[in-house]
């Protein structure tokens, strides 16, 4: 059994842990670690763990740094073992079943090309519906989870290679990491599991999904899914993920689309403001900002391209071939 580290990212996540963590304890895979990264948490999470699970290695930072940036600190720290060989990322909101990390390892350890894999993640409180099995990408450079909200029938129990992992619980090769890096953290949350997939991608490495490593998985318990927070990282990031790593047609076309919508959504605020509305204000003035702020990080997010695609091991003609 080679050796793992587990990474979980926690930020006021108490009420979670004690089923997350058993089941992780519970795992027929012995050989890892857990590593235990606090974002600054205000409901006894830490003091929760220590009480509860002494041998966890405990990261208490200061404030919330992301999920980007927390996960960052967890890698570090496992890699400073060299016996470590994978690092497993899992999210607090999630229970595993017992074969989980077996099954995540097994299909690791069968082809040194194989940089992540992907759990078959189902939903906690609807567990014969798929959260994800991957993540895809469309035409346009969107991306999308693989299965969402479909019915779990049996149609997604081959282990198949696909484009990019979700970062909730999923396996990372020590070698893919010390080559290509760790996460983005300006991404602070949200696609920057996609942007390092693709720079996995680019580099050779194959990311695979493993049907018999299932988690049960909350899903938005550390924002809430209608968090404004959260719709402005998803808006903002998709500029960082898709300026970073797609061919420069489908950049400009995207340009050219969210250009248009600025547009109608800056008349949109006039128009409600006229009415009174708010609500709908608030809401679309948090999309406006989202843009602003992406527009802003372009030529940051222009350098780090220079970086990555200087070093390109495939084509777009290649990396088109995921696109559905």
């Amino acid at each position: 059994m080679v050796k793992v580290s587990v990474i979980i990212v926690n930020r006021n996540g108490k009420e979670y842990l004690d089923n997350c963590l058993t089941s992780l304890f519970g795992q027929s895979y012995k050989n890892f670690h857990l590593i235990f990264v606090d974002n600054g948490s205000t409901d006894g999470s830490i003091d929760f763990v220590k009480n509860n699970f002494p041998g966890v290695k405990v990261i208490a930072l200061d404030k919330n740094y992301g999920f980007a940036k927390g996960n960052n600190i967890g890698i570090e720290e496992a890699l400073k073992d060299k016996e470590v060989k994978h690092v497993a990322l899992l999210n607090n909101d999630t229970k595993v079943d017992k074969n989980w990390l077996e099954e995540l390892v097994k299909v690791a350890e069968n082809d040194d090309k194989i940089g992540s894999c992907q759990s078959k993640i189902l939903f906690l409180d609807n567990p014969q519906v798929i959260d994800a099995v991957g993540i895809g990408i469309k035409r346009n450079g969107t991306t999308y989870h693989i299965g969402w909200q479909e019915e779990d029938k049996g149609q997604y129990e081959n282990i198949s290679e696909i484009f990019a992992v979700c970062a909730a619980a999923s396996l990372y090769r020590r070698n893919m990491l010390t080559q290509i890096g760790l996460f983005d953290e300006d991404f602070f949350a949200y696609y920057e599991d996609v942007d390092l997939s693709s720079r996995a991608k680019f580099a050779g490495w194959k990311c695979m999904y493993v049907p018999k490593a299932i988690v049960y998985h909350k899903h938005c318990a550390t924002f809430g899914k209608d968090s404004p927070f959260l719709a402005y990282l998803g808006q903002r990031n998709q500029y960082y993920y898709k300026i970073k790593n797609l061919p420069t047609g489908i950049i400009f076309n995207f340009l050219m689309r969210q250009t248009g919508s600025i547009i109608v959504t800056f008349l949109s605020i006039i128009k409600r403001t006229i009415l009174g509305d708010n609500k709908t204000i608030r809401s679309r003035s948090s999309y406006l900002k989202a843009n602003f702020d992406a527009f802003k990080n372009i030529p940051k997010m222009l350098k780090k391209r220079k970086r990555i695609h200087s070093a390109r091991l495939i084509s777009n003609k290649e990396l088109k071939k995921w696109f559905k």
